[in-house]
């Protein structure tokens, strides 16, 4: 019964479109309705997270909903950590979901 209700979800959603899971939320979604996170390294050799708007960055991503209430929870729950392991620094992801997202700026 449970493959069942998995591959209705799949059937409602377009063959051509992905779908990812947020990880502030958990709830499924089109990838073009989530903003992506990419794990990076950056000049001193740390790994960082990285907004990714264009949904374009090559390395590993996690995805959120472009609500301030996902971002909030998923650097709550640390799950950018353990969505991209050894990441360390999101300052920049916090500065993202402190500045942009309250003023309604992404995609």
């Amino acid at each position: 019964m449970a493959k069942n209700a998995v591959a209705e979800e799949f059937e409602t959603a377009d063959a051509n479109q992905a779908v990812r899971t947020c990880i502030g939320c958990r709830k499924k979604a089109d990838r073009l309705q989530l903003v992506r996170v990419v794990r990076s390294t950056n000049s001193s050799g740390e790994l960082e997270a990285l907004v990714d708007v264009l949904r374009r960055m090559p390395g590993r991503g996690a995805w959120l909903h472009p609500h301030p209430d996902c971002w909030k929870l998923a650097i709550k729950r640390r799950a950018i950590g353990r969505a991209l392991p050894g990441v360390t620094a999101i300052s920049e992801v916090e500065s993202f979901a402190q500045n942009s997202l309250e003023q309604g700026e992404t995609t």
